[in-house]
């Protein structure tokens, strides 16, 4: 289209003062002292200087419906300006005049409108006697414009002319992504920050694992005669969009488009130009890793670029903060300049319906300085953090380097009269959550405990997030986030208020989505949604009952060690519950178990200690740091021996049959293992036959017991030992008989105590007066 001149008056303008620097760190000028004839681009930067954005026309991008603020700086103006010694106030002399002219517009009509009333003047801060313009620019519709700014005399020759380009972006296609290992911002070290909780990226989580990651890319569009097609993709289409408009005010530069790399390339490569980097490197030819290769106390670096230089900035990038140049060498999409989105990242809400069990997890923020650093933690180590930035303004004219009235970009103000405009103002973290729904949690007749509650899933369900300049937003995943619609699952719930989930596979789903929306004000065109990627989230929950051979050779055959499992559906383990044993009575003896158990060849550790016996129960005993609590069973027949365990805080119940026929026979599964489904062994509950013939637990077991016939062997003493019992030492006896009572003797010291027991049952052995220290005998009698 023809130029069209906007506005073109003198201008009354007024100096800004100069605010607080928040950080420029460099090694050398950044001001640009020219390309030389004769060199090639990279022969003209090294050596500490870097070629001025103000002198080339790297393109201001922006979404549609927002401010872009354009900045000139430059010498040429002083002669043509009043108060430049700082006594009165900086304005055009009398008769020069100011003209904004929109060039050509590649879109539809009517194009970019000037904002006249943000028409200005004022001294750069970084250089006080540097003055500058600037001027916002809208438009509601997607295309580059050719904006020129003319600066006249009074006889109306023109003395400065810069002319700009701007592009407002069309939300493009909008891909939402779980991050794995083998996704490029995936495979953090396991147990840092930002290691991933689904490693194969295929949506299935357990729900004890890290968080899930949920990785967001927005690309633009916008109209132009050059573009194949007619339209040009951003960042895809950077490295061509360069090639045919950048140019710079050098006539003997043959590659202007190499002044548009701005970026890094959002890789772990390493290697670094010589200059700024003093730490474990060589220099090496371009490009450069753009990484805290001296390390560093924030995630604003200083961070290195091509230019051998070490930069302090946030983004995004400015022509009018040079600090936030991050050149590493290479011109492609990664240099694009990418506008921040907001992005909505929602899971779709339970429906309340009976069976329905979506809807679980919540959102939360993912910080890129965790995902972007080699250590998964984003700490400040050499070469550690790369990839910057780290954080951004929004607006980016929010930022305080060097005064807010020098940056440039898009502008503000943050909130609209009548519209939302951006949630954040000023320096935003990447990538911190807006929230936009969330649930509460609501109690759920499953307990974990008796009295005390499983919930429903809490926190944010739909979060807002705005992208980096890459076109890249990250949203955390917690899998379990206040708990999961139990009520819908196919719980076994008992009469002492248990809820056994063993078996159950899958505890949750959830479907989420994002939509990118415009971030600023409304226009003519409609967000853009991505589809659905699934959740799973898979049970952790174990109590199961396990044996495991003593170890090798006739004599150890005669002994299985019993080890009792238990951990929460996010595979916590719960310390320290109480767990009571019930033996069949054909067993010769058992006793308290700590030591190792498990495969021969692949023991483990069972700590672990002595509770008090229940009612009715043969032995307790205390779950350890890892869940696992284990006794030893006794035997020398060829026969089965039937355990139960009572999980006592939820009244849960275990049996396993302990086989004894087997040389080194064991059974169940190595604790801490995949859960096995209620039909394996040591995971299901009891049958009624051997509740009734093991002993009675009170509320738990039946109170009609009725016991077995003993062994057909001859009358014997199978446990005699001392227990600690409420701070006291206690005596507790076991016979083995096909009477009903025995007569026992004690032995204590020179002192004997005959006493009347009952056969078959661990019993405690009433008026015995025991010693501090040392052992008793007991014999039948």
């Amino acid at each position: 289209m023809s130029a069209r001149r906007v506005r073109a008056v003198p201008w009354r303008w007024y100096a800004a003062a100069a605010l607080s620097v928040i950080g420029l760190a460099v090694s050398a000028s950044s001001a640009s002292a020219g390309m030389q004839p004769g060199n090639s681009y990279w022969e003209n930067v090294q050596g500490g200087e870097a070629p001025s954005a103000f002198t080339t026309n790297i393109p201001y991008v922006a979404w549609r419906g927002e401010e872009i603020r354009a900045v000139k700086c430059t010498e040429d103006l002083l002669p043509w300006l009043d108060g430049v010694d700082g006594k009165s106030p900086l304005r055009l002399k009398q008769g020069n005049s100011l003209d904004v002219l929109v060039e050509s517009w590649s879109g539809s009509n009517p194009g970019p409108q000037l904002e006249s009333s943000t028409v200005d003047t004022f001294f750069w801060s970084r250089q006080l006697d540097l003055p500058c313009v600037r001027f916002d620019m809208v438009s509601s519709d997607a295309g580059l414009a050719r904006v020129k700014l003319v600066v006249s005399d009074s006889d109306h020759n023109p003395i400065v002319k810069h002319q700009f380009l701007m592009i407002w972006l069309t939300l493009g296609n909008v891909a939402i992504d779980e991050v794995g290992n083998n996704d490029p911002s995936g495979g953090q070290p396991a147990g840092s920050d930002a290691a991933v909780g689904d490693p194969a990226g295929d949506g299935n989580l357990t729900a004890g694992s890290a968080d899930g990651r949920i990785d967001v890319h927005v690309t633009g569009t916008f109209p132009h005669p050059l573009a194949p097609g007619g339209t040009f993709t951003l960042p895809n289409d950077w490295a061509t969009i360069a090639g045919a408009l950048a140019t710079d005010n050098n006539p003997l530069d043959t590659n202007p488009a190499q002044q548009w790399d701005i970026h890094d390339g959002q890789g772990q490569e390493e290697g670094h130009v010589s200059g700024f980097c003093k730490t474990g490197v060589s220099p090496t030819a371009p490009p450069d890793a753009v990484d805290n290769c001296n390390g560093s106390n924030s995630d604003l670096g200083p961070f290195s670029n091509v230019f051998g230089q070490g930069v302090t900035a946030a983004g995004p990038f400015d022509p009018a903060r040079p600090a936030t140049l991050l050149a590493n060498g290479n011109l492609d999409a990664n240099d694009a300049p990418m506008p921040a989105t907001r992005v909505d990242v929602s899971i779709a809400p339970n429906s309340g319906k009976a069976g329905d069990i979506s809807g679980t997890g919540a959102l939360e923020p993912t910080w890129k300085a965790d995902v972007y650093s080699r250590d998964g933690n984003g700490g400040g180590s050499a070469h550690n953090l790369y990839a910057p930035y780290y954080e951004q303004f929004i607006p980016a004219t929010s930022a305080t380097d060097y005064g807010v009235s020098q940056a440039s970009g898009i502008d503000g103000p943050a909130q609209g009269n009548n519209f939302v405009g951006f949630l954040f103002d000023g320096l935003y973290k990447n990538w911190q959550t807006y929230s936009l729904r969330s649930t509460q949690g609501v109690a759920t007749q499953c307990d974990n405990q008796v009295g005390d509650p499983r919930y429903t899933p809490s926190g944010d369900q739909s979060v807002a997030v705005y992208t980096d300049e890459h076109g890249e937003a990250q949203v955390s995943y917690k899998p379990y986030a206040g708990g999961f619609y139990y009520d819908s699952l196919p719980v076994v719930l008992n009469r002492n208020g248990g809820c056994d989930l063993q078996g159950i596979t899958t505890l949750g789903t959830a479907s989420i989505s994002a939509v990118a929306r415009y971030p600023y004000q409304p226009v003519d065109a409609n967000p853009v949604s991505t589809g659905a990627i699934s959740k799973t989230v898979t049970n952790l929950f174990d109590k199961s009952l396990s044996y495991w051979p003593k170890g090798t050779g006739a004599a150890n055959n005669n002994a299985r060690i019993v080890v009792a499992h238990a951990n929460d559906v996010d595979g916590s383990p719960y310390a320290g519950e109480k767990v009571c044993f019930y033996i069949a009575e054909q067993a010769d003896g058992f006793q308290g178990y700590t030591g190792q158990a498990g495969p021969l060849n692949a023991p483990f550790w069972v700590g672990g200690g002595y509770a008090r016996t229940e009612q009715g129960a043969d032995i307790c005993r205390t779950l350890d740091k890892n869940g696992n609590a284990a006794i030893e069973v006794f035997n020398s027949d060829p026969q089965v021996i039937n355990v139960i365990a009572n999980y006592v805080c939820e009244g849960l119940l275990r049996s396993i049959d302990v086989d004894f026929s087997q040389s080194g026979s064991s059974g169940g599964h190595v604790p801490g293992a995949a859960p096995q489904p209620t039909s394996a062994a040591g995971s299901g509950t009891p049958s009624a036959s051997q509740i009734n013939t093991q002993g009675a637990a009170a509320g738990v077991l039946s109170q009609a017991v009725k016991h077995k016939s003993a062994k057909k062997k001859a009358r014997r003493i199978s446990v005699a030992h001392i227990a600690l019992r409420g701070g006291k030492r206690v005596l507790l006896v076991r016979v083995i008989s096909t009477h009903k009572t025995e007569w026992i003797k004690i032995k204590v010291g020179k002192r004997t105590y005959r006493r009347h027991v009952r056969t078959n049952h661990l019993v405690k052995v009433a008026n015995v007066a025991l010693p501090s220290s040392g052992s008793v005998k007991v014999t039948l009698g």
